[in-house]
């Protein structure tokens, strides 16, 4: 078998059938995860629920994500994915070197240039079209990791400016917490190229993934991991697999500027028993992927039957 690793998202909105937008639901998946064996737990980043209503409930993403930091022993912990808007790049490197001191060592920085411009809008914050988003990013990001590696950074740029600043103490991955740059657009696959240990990308079929990643790894002189992530609708017969997709495609449906229909997330997803969806990890694994991400729908039970029927015959690249 190949060897994969995985990780799972929790659910911190209420969305995919979960029992909960809280807390205790959130750390329960997280504590799962970890026994089942998952590699990481992944918390999206919002102020204001982005699948559901924004009206309803919704953690904040980096209080979340440290809390569930400081009570598991092993997993990794990521974001998925960051929103570049809300954190000034001097703060948010600070914050990652610290959560890495806290964790020894377990962060993962996912960031994208932002989508929920109601959100964004609400709050107050800077807005900009998409080439100007990805070029906040890009500059965040070359901070960031002068910040992180350099003894001392002064940066003057179009969006921001340092002079003298110092982040110490240092992450404990070294040179820094491997970052992995989410989405797959042409700007964002320059991001890539410029900044990515990981590229991390919504689930396609496994050609389209290997027609991405072919290309990508064939321009760059370092080595660059791919991850996807994917639906998990498992164990289930057709007429409840279609149900759940409908739900998922109905809460995506203002996620992408062309919504997901139902038939593109049962042809894109991990749905099936478990032979199946080891098929599909399998392709996706000749494509070129070494790490798959699952959201799985319902939250809970999608999670056990990927851990107990799945996690097993990839135990050796964990």
């Amino acid at each position: 078998m190949p060897k994969l690793k995985f990780g799972v998202r929790l659910n911190i909105q209420g969305e995919m059938g979960a029992g909960s937008a809280g807390f205790a639901y959130a750390l329960e998946m997280a504590r799962i995860a970890e026994d089942l064996g998952f590699d990481s737990i992944w918390i999206p980043d919002h102020v204001e629920n982005a699948h559901l209503d924004r009206a309803k409930p919704i953690l904040e993403h980096w209080t979340t994500l440290t809390a569930i930091g400081a009570m598991t022993k092993r997993l990794r912990l990521g974001g998925h994915s960051l929103n570049n808007l809300f954190r000034h790049p001097g703060l948010f490197a600070k914050m990652v070197a610290t959560l890495d001191e806290i964790t020894q060592g377990r962060v993962i920085v996912a960031p994208g240039s932002a989508w929920f411009e109601a959100e964004a809008r609400s709050y107050g914050f800077d807005w900009d079209d998409p080439a100007g988003r990805v070029a906040r990013l890009d500059e965040a990001l070359a901070v960031m990791r002068a910040l992180w590696t350099q003894p001392v950074t002064t940066h003057q740029g179009r969006y921001f400016t340092f002079r003298d600043a110092y982040c110490n103490p240092k992450p404990v991955q070294q040179p820094h917490p491997p970052i992995w740059i989410a989405g797959d657009s042409t700007r964002t696959q320059g991001l890539v190229r410029r900044h990515a240990d990981c590229w991390f990308m919504y689930s396609k079929a496994p050609a389209s993934v290997a027609d991405l990643v072919g290309p990508m790894r064939a321009s760059l002189a370092r080595p660059l991991q791919v991850a996807v992530s994917a639906v998990l609708l498992a164990g289930k017969d057709a007429t409840d697999t279609r149900r759940w997709a409908e739900i998922y495609a109905a809460e995506r449906q203002h996620r992408f500027p062309v919504p997901p229909t139902v038939d593109d997330v049962l042809g894109a997803n991990l749905l099936g028993e478990a032979g199946a969806i080891a098929e599909r990890i399998e392709a996706w694994a000749a494509a070129g992927v070494g790490y798959v991400v699952i959201q799985p729908m319902p939250p809970v039970p999608g999670m056990r039957f990927f851990g107990e029927r799945l996690l097993p015959r990839y135990a050796g690249g964990r």
